[in-house]
């Protein structure tokens, strides 16, 4: 028989080996630099959706504060009391103690 038309040898195991473990690295390497960078715009997204949103509750304190703490007004059942802003009491406060 003739065997002219076959390889005669074997493949080189040792390159193919150290070949498809750098392969194998590689890719598992980038899956997970893309997994962390998933992860990361994931959060940063999550993060800046619920930073966006705006809370009822918070937004009734903040109007609240506003309303009692920068406003002239006559208190209720006490005689002749009146609720000033704070900024002008911190003035009328220093202003007694010179």
């Amino acid at each position: 028989m003739d065997n002219s038309g076959y390889e005669k040898r074997d493949i080189p195991v040792k390159p193919v080996l150290i070949g498809g473990l750098i392969f194998i690295v590689t890719v598992l390497g980038t899956i997970y630099m893309l997994y962390e960078y998933y992860v990361r715009v994931l959060d940063s997204a999550t993060y800046e959706f619920k930073l966006s949103k705006r809370s009822a509750k918070l937004e009734e304190l903040r109007k609240f504060e506003q309303d009692n703490l920068n406003s002239y007004k006559l208190k209720e059942g006490e005689d002749g009391t009146y609720q000033i802003p704070i900024e002008k009491s911190k003035e009328i406060l220093l202003n007694e103690k010179k």
